[in-house]
C-alpha cells in the first residue's frame, strides 16, 4: 500500500505542476480543493468509525429499538436472549489512503494558486 500512496502523492504533485505551469484559471484550483477536502472528510469518518466512537450511540440505540418494539420483546422472550451485543470495530483498508490524498491534494491546491494572486 505504501508504494500505491507514493504514487498517488507523485501523481498528484505532477498533475498539480501541469496544472501551473498550464495557467489554469481558480475554478480549476477550487474543484481541485473541494475534491481534497471531500477524500479528507470521507477519510475522516471512516477514521472515526473505525476506532469505535459512534459505537455506544449504535448500542443505546439498538437497545432501546430492541425494548420499544413489542414484537422484539417477544422473540427475545422466546428465544432466552435478554442482552443486546456490541457491534464489532469496523476495518476499512483505505481510511489512511484517503486521508493522505485529501491532505496531499489539500496542500498542493492551497501553495500553488498562491503563485497566481498578483
Amino acid at each position: 500500500m505504501r508504494k500505491g500512496l507514493c504514487w498517488t502523492i507523485a501523481a498528484i504533485g505532477f498533475l498539480a505542476l501541469v496544472l501551473f505551469v498550464l495557467d489554469v484559471g481558480m475554478a480549476v484550483w477550487d474543484t481541485f480543493f473541494l475534491t481534497g477536502l471531500v477524500l479528507f472528510m470521507c477519510g475522516g469518518a471512516f477514521l472515526l468509525l473505525e476506532k469505535g466512537i459512534f459505537n455506544f450511540f449504535f448500542l443505546s440505540f439498538r437497545k432501546f429499538l430492541k425494548s420499544t418494539s413489542k414484537a422484539e420483546e417477544y422473540v427475545s422472550e422466546v428465544n432466552g436472549e435478554r442482552q443486546v451485543i456490541a457491534s464489532l470495530p469496523m476495518k476499512f483498508s483505505f481510511t489512511r489512503y484517503l486521508l493522505l490524498v485529501g491532505v496531499a491534494m489539500l496542500v498542493v491546491a492551497t501553495v500553488f494558486p498562491v503563485y497566481f494572486i498578483q
